[in-house]
């Protein structure tokens, strides 16, 4: 660099600049040294800064290849590992040789292979047959891997919640359907946050069939906690509950002309029914009361159609998608024989299916 310095330097004296390229001797001239200088480019030369772009952009070009190609690879390598999963998975809930025993092993070795997002989205997707693992575990009756499968999940998705309430109708599992609290609200959402405000348990729900009963009847026994206070706050609250294959909901509401009304319908994605209902809502004797009051009864036995709220498939003109009983004002009463001394209200539906 100082050699070159000194050539490109025009403060330097005339006697100081080399001699003519002539006049260099020839033994100088082709040594080592003397080639570098001469052949070297000049670092302002076109041709050598196009050369070095050249290598940059080919340089650049090799690098973001590798990149991609390794990428490329790395997808192919987890979504080979999601099926592997995927079909262990399957295997699982639907396979004939199914080993209780060994389903923690091979769901904790499944989840092993994949982040906790991706296994728990992959049990939560409609992926096998049209549903989630979780809907085959239920309607495949394997108990054991549900239980596996739920403790990876923290939250269930909207698409995952439709196909487990769909799943408990089909398998006719109320105790299930209420312990994963599918059921949805019908007072905009108000109910749940005000439960908790208000400190009040939830509701409860025991459904029997059998014991005498024919194979198109179920008994349900309602148990509806706090009643009047939280009908003061919503003006609308309902249970839904799985029995006969369906789900139905009982909701207490503010009707037309200012009536409060009983209500029940048939929830998504149930199937019509044609139902004869007869509901008692228990009395309680309160202080003072020497005679046992009686229960408040109400029957429906028209054999009308009722569909689900929602459906398109059923638009006859007989068709109706709510049965309802008007009552009078008790439901806001403090000391209401209806209600017990908690403030629940205690029901029994009996409904036979025509």
């Amino acid at each position: 660099m100082a050699a070159n310095t000194e050539v490109l330097d025009d403060s330097k004296s005339a006697a100081d600049t080399p001699p003519p390229y002539d006049t260099i001797p020839t033994s100088t001239r082709h040594s080592s040294s003397a080639k570098s200088i001469r052949h070297r480019p000049s670092v302002f030369s076109f041709r050598y800064i196009k050369q070095k772009i050249s290598k940059s952009l080919t340089h650049a070009s090799h690098s973001k290849d590798t990149i991609s190609t390794s990428v490329s690879s790395a997808d192919s390598v987890q979504c080979q590992k999601s099926t592997t999963v995927l079909s262990r998975i399957r295997d699982i809930v639907s396979a004939p040789d199914f080993t209780p025993s060994s389903v923690a092993l091979t769901v904790d070795a499944c989840a092993a292979s994949l982040s906790v997002a991706e296994f728990s989205d992959l049990l939560q997707s409609p992926n096998i047959e049209g549903h989630t693992a979780l809907y085959w575990a239920i309607v495949n009756k394997r108990q054991e891997a549900f239980s596996v499968f739920v403790g990876f999940i923290s939250e269930f998705s909207s698409v995952c919640s439709s196909d487990l309430r769909l799943a408990c109708m089909v398998s006719n599992d109320q105790a299930l359907f209420a312990q994963l609290g599918l059921e949805h609200s019908i007072s905009d959402s108000k109910d749940e946050p005000l439960r908790r405000s208000l400190g009040c348990p939830p509701d409860e729900v025991q459904v029997h069939g059998g014991d005498g009963l024919g194979e198109n009847q179920f008994i349900a026994y309602l148990h509806i906690k706090m009643l009047r206070k939280r009908l003061h706050i919503t003006q609308n609250l309902g249970v839904e509950f799985v029995a006969g294959g369906r789900i139905w909901l009982l909701r207490f509401y503010m009707g037309p002309y200012g009536r409060w009304r009983i209500g029940l319908s048939l929830s998504q994605p149930s199937f019509p029914a044609r139902p004869d209902v007869v509901l008692l809502i228990e009395a309680h004797t309160k202080p003072g009361c020497a005679t046992p009051p009686q229960g408040l009864v109400m029957t429906y036995e028209k054999a009308k159609l009722l569909v689900p709220r929602g459906s398109q498939n059923h638009k006859g003109l007989s068709d109706f998608v709510n049965i309802f009983w008007s009552l009078s004002d008790w439901l806001l009463y403090d000391n209401t024989m209806y209600t017990d001394c908690d403030g629940t209200l205690h029901a029994k539906l009996e409904i036979t299916l025509r």
